[in-house]
């Protein structure tokens, strides 16, 4: 990447840039031929300010702005070149042009800032491609509801920063966030939670304050759609074996003592999980999954599998029969059985099969894919030798619901996820990587909005750029301009000096990671 004494206002920042001689002048009586691309081209005008707001028409030759497609070049990169007269992209399909689409986007924006009317833009040759395929961002809705119009506000933060994949953590311990129209108890019993964990985790108080929340699957469907026009892969989550008493609390019989269970107001790791020796365990979730299916069309399905202690099925008559009956010494490995059910269940409609690093046993279907958070490294590294697919999201830089004193921007945006020990070789089994928040300290949308940026700007920069293209000091320097775009969508972000904590507060980061509220501040 050329480094350029004053670098365009754009993040990702592209692999390639060329500055040229002369500027596009960009007005309102301009006029834009779409062709094939109309949806693509129509959010990019309604992301655009009103004043400068150029308008679509049905014939080519009245336009300044060309668009080729070329099926030789890898999906996802594009060429845009912005010249005195016209402007040109080149892609292999949709997203590639959609991609350009929001690079020339915040052109203008960055523009927009000194003059609303008319804006010169510079000439420069782009030629851009993602470093890795998977650009993720996972927004857990099971410990607090956020809400319809919230998540769609980070899909379009998401899209203008071309990452790619939300997932979406909808079942916990705390709530059932998801309409099951066959098991309806879900979310009449399952949504709701009395109270909430106020102390940190290693406490015990509560506040007196009801929680809920859940999405009916026509909203389901409104967002899915609304990501995939911004070219979005949602991938939804359905926690099992653990992290499952909102759904023990709607159907008892699932569990292994058979109850009661309470919807948990308490964060953690819970002992009461969801019994594989039943019969009845099973059947609940294949036909769980097979409504979600019908709502997320996306390959991939995450069922979880963290978390997951085996105290209760140690002493459950259907968890040693379902050991004996398929010759297991070790109890712990009938989540392996329960896993490969449900990945050949999903096989079977095409779909993968996504899962938490402690799913990890020899075993294990070669073809589901391990999204690693913590620990076990020599065990990943071995699975991924071995062909298996995984997405790198470590908490030590990447979790966005840690204080900034634990994860600073500069960390997050310094940090490599390929472990050094793994040979390039097998850098092709990587995906990507994703952001997770978790919410049990997030109740709100400042407090959401506070957590995720700017931190949210770097992953996506890093996600996009090749290790050695990476520049600390350029994105700080690119970081204000969209920091006042920000501010203009009353996003609260965390000011620069709290995301760059100095020396002495970064020391005691660790200690907030259990502290109440993980050391907002």
């Amino acid at each position: 990447m050329e480094k350029l004494i004053t670098p365009l206002s754009l993040i990702p920042y592209p692999q390639s840039v060329e500055r040229l001689s002369g500027f596009f002048v960009w007005n309102r009586s301009l006029k834009i031929f779409p062709g094939e691309f109309g949806n693509e081209v129509a959010l990019f005008l309604a992301g655009l300010p009103v004043e400068i707001r150029a308008s679509m028409v049905d014939s080519e030759a009245l336009t300044q702005i060309k668009f080729n497609i070329d099926q030789e070049l890898a999906n996802e990169v594009y060429q845009l070149i912005i010249l005195g007269e016209e402007i040109t992209i080149t892609a292999h399909n949709e997203t590639g042009v959609f991609y350009a689409l929001q690079t020339l986007r915040q052109l203008i924006m960055s523009e927009y800032q000194f003059n609303s009317t008319q804006i010169e833009i510079q000439a420069v040759h782009i030629m851009d491609a993602p470093r890795f395929q998977w650009r993720g961002f996972m927004l857990d809705e099971a410990r607090h509801f956020q809400g319809m119009q919230t998540v769609k506000d980070l899909l379009d933060w998401m899209a203008y920063f071309k990452m790619n994949v939300f997932h979406w953590h909808l079942t916990e311990d705390q709530g059932w966030r998801i309409e099951i129209k066959q098991y309806p108890k879900l979310i009449v019993i399952g949504s709701s939670r009395d109270a909430s964990q106020v102390s940190g985790f290693l406490g015990k108080q509560l506040n007196t304050i009801p929680h809920s929340g859940f999405y009916t699957q026509t909203e389901i469907k409104e967002i899915v759609a609304y990501a995939a026009e911004r070219h979005i892969q949602i991938v939804p989550e359905i926690e099992m074996p653990g992290h499952s008493q909102a759904a023990l609390a709607a159907y008892p019989e699932l569990g292994c003592t058979g109850g009661p269970y309470q919807v948990s107001p308490r964060w953690g790791i819970h002992s009461d999980i969801l019994c594989p020796g039943k019969p009845g365990t099973t059947t609940f979730l294949q036909n769980v999954l097979t409504e979600v299916l019908d709502l997320f069309p996306g390959k991939f399905i995450h069922t979880g599998g963290d978390e997951a202690p085996k105290t209760r099925w140690k002493n459950c008559p259907d968890c040693q029969q379902l050991a004996r009956e398929n010759g297991v010494a070790r109890i712990n490995d009938l989540q392996t059985i329960l896993t490969n059910r449900i990945s050949q269940f999903l096989d079977k409609y095409g779909r993968t099969l996504i899962g938490w690093n402690e799913m990890l046993a020899e075993g294990l279907d070669p073809e589901a894919v391990v999204q690693y958070w913590v620990g076990r490294e020599k065990t990943l590294l071995q699975h991924i030798r071995s062909g298996r697919k995984a997405i790198l999201s470590n908490f030590v830089a990447y979790y966005l619901d840690h204080g900034y004193a634990h994860s600073p921007l500069d960390k997050v945006y310094q940090y490599e996820p390929v472990f050094k020990q793994l040979e390039p070789e097998y850098h092709h089994n990587i995906l990507g990587i994703e952001t997770p928040l978790w919410t049990e300290f997030v109740p709100n949308r400042a407090r959401l909005d506070w957590q995720i940026f700017p931190r949210l700007l770097a992953v996506a920069e890093t996600a996009w750029l090749q290790p050695e293209n990476k520049d600390l000091a350029g994105f700080q320097q690119r970081l204000p301009t969209f920091l006042k775009q920000l501010d203009t969508k009353n996003v609260g972000y965390a000011l620069f000096s709290d995301a760059n904590p100095p020396v002495y507060k970064r020391l005691f980061g660790a200690l907030s990671l259990v502290q109440a509220g993980k050391g907002q501040r």
